[in-house]
């Protein structure tokens, strides 16, 4: 019998007579979840709220490259990496989730042998569920108290929710091997997430115009300033020619940064 227990465990399977999460809160879940494409990676991920969709950032590679979400009910989705964290490898991607259902987060500390389920696309094929437990294992990664289930998952299962019977999103499958990030981490990423516009060109125009704001809002005066101090004819020409030039500069920064990582905000 015990055998047989360690057996389930591996295979991410509940042991006889264990409860699973009820098929209603899995179809739910599947509809909130998709297969996500990057240039190079396959993965998945789920909506986390309105326009926002979740996911490994070794999936979405954070880079200025497509991303494109596929559902289940054939629909696919175009999205861009606005909040990523390295050591947590999470991407929060804007796009125009429509009227899609979204997941909630429970933000507490999952109970030990609590039922649990999981909703991926393994080898991009999908969409699978897998049952199994939380094994109230909090190893630390990155110095992250990592939530441990049972339920199995595969390559292209990264960013999958790890759900409960109300369907509530426990953990995100992230390290393998049957740990993921708790949903509590997800929160200031999310909420940083909301700032950002639905599309990626709405993202990238804001940035830029923020920044060319900000030279002109710090350079015009003081290039004016120092002219003045050196005697300069024409000052306000001198201080129009310098931040000309710092808005230029800046705007080519940003362009290089879209070129590596798009609009993405690390935390």
């Amino acid at each position: 019998m015990l055998a047989l227990l360690w057996v389930s465990g591996l295979l991410g399977v509940p042991g006889a007579g264990a409860a699973e999460v009820p098929e209603p809160v899995v179809e739910r879940v599947v509809d909130a979840a998709g297969l996500v494409r990057s240039a190079g990676a396959l993965g998945s991920g789920w909506v986390a709220g309105p326009d926002t969709v979740v996911t490994n950032l070794h999936v979405a590679k954070a880079g200025s490259g497509d991303i494109y979400v596929d559902f289940s009910d054939g629909e696919r989705i175009e999205c861009y990496t606005a909040v990523a964290n390295r050591d947590m490898d999470l991407a929060v991607l804007r796009c125009e989730t429509g009227r899609r259902p979204s997941l909630r987060l429970d933000t507490t500390v999952p109970a030990a042998s609590e039922e649990v389920a999981v909703v991926g696309y393994p080898g991009g094929e999908g969409p699978v569920t897998t049952h199994g437990v939380i094994t109230g294992d909090r190893r630390e990664v990155r110095g992250i108290d990592t939530v441990g289930f049972t339920a199995g998952i595969a390559p292209g299962s990264s960013g999958s929710p790890v759900f409960d019977s109300d369907g509530s999103v426990l953990a995100v499958a992230t390290f393998g091997g049957g740990l993921g990030v708790p949903a509590a981490e997800l929160v200031p990423l999310l909420e940083t997430a909301a700032g950002y516009p639905a599309s990626k060109a709405g993202a990238e125009w804001r940035l830029r115009a923020r920044r060319s704001i900000a030279m002109v809002v710090l350079v015009a005066p003081l290039s004016w300033f120092l002219a003045r101090r050196c005697g300069r004819n024409r000052p306000v020409a001198a201080a129009a020619k310098w931040t000309t030039l710092a808005v230029l500069g800046v705007l080519v920064a940003t362009q290089a940064q879209f070129a590596m990582s798009g609009p993405a905000h690390f935390i």
